[in-house]
């Protein structure tokens, strides 16, 4: 009963260090800077459903190579992860911009044949290609194989199974920490996700105007993560 009461009592700290490390800051500002440029619950939570997927992935890999091979992980590797990440929230923020420029909103003026001269707000059209958009939803899965490798999600995940003698329950924390992660993720898509529907039906040049704040966002936190100031 008492092996039966730790092993819960580990498992259960693993879900909750899970939910609590998905809503890590530089997450957050990926995967809202990724999934803002579709208004909807589903878009949402099919960026955060990608991108836990791959961080998940890039951590169960990580433990294996530690836990049942033997394996260290150099810290330089995580340290590298750390700084890319930073890399990646600024160019994300960059790319949001650039498609916010491409895709503008702007006020056009026209006038109809019995002289009235009004004005309404006019989008360019989207020509993005299939495979430019598959190529994106994809990012979301690579950004959070990134982020599973840097800094803070291995050894959240690790330190307290070091100390575990079996590298089978070791993996099974791991596990658990993953479950608790993609969770979070889901309810902050759906979260996410009535935002920008939210901020759309309130017109279509309000959607670019937070687009352009969270890539505003993303730029300087990423800034701040490259100069190490984190």
């Amino acid at each position: 009963m008492d092996a039966s009461n730790h092993i819960f009592g580990i498992m259960a700290l693993a879900f909750s260090l899970g939910l609590i490390h998905a809503l890590d800051a530089d997450h957050i500002m990926a995967v809202t800077t990724l999934s803002g440029r579709q208004a909807g619950i589903k878009h949402s939570f099919g960026f955060c459903t990608r991108w836990a997927m791959g961080h998940g992935f890039a951590l169960m890999l990580i433990s294996l190579l530690v836990l049942v091979l033997g394996w260290g992980i150099p810290a330089s590797l995580s340290d590298l992860a750390e700084q890319m990440v930073g890399l990646v929230l600024t160019l994300l923020g960059l790319w949001v911009l650039r498609d916010i420029f491409q895709r503008r909103i702007h006020l056009h003026f026209h006038q109809h044949d019995n002289d009235v001269v009004h004005a309404h707000w006019h989008q360019h059209a989207d020509d993005e290609t299939q495979d430019a958009r598959h190529e994106h939803k994809h990012s979301a899965t690579l950004v959070g194989v990134l982020h599973g490798i840097a800094g803070s999600a291995p050894l959240l995940a690790l330190l307290p199974v070091s100390k575990l003698t079996s590298p089978w329950t070791g993996m099974a924390y791991v596990l658990v920490f993953g479950v608790g992660v993609f969770i979070a993720m889901l309810v902050f898509g759906g979260v996410l996700g009535r935002l920008f529907v939210f901020t759309a039906s309130r017109g279509k040049h309000m959607i670019n105007i937070l687009r352009g704040l969270i890539a505003s966002g993303s730029i300087i936190y990423g800034g701040w993560l490259l100069s190490g100031a984190l």
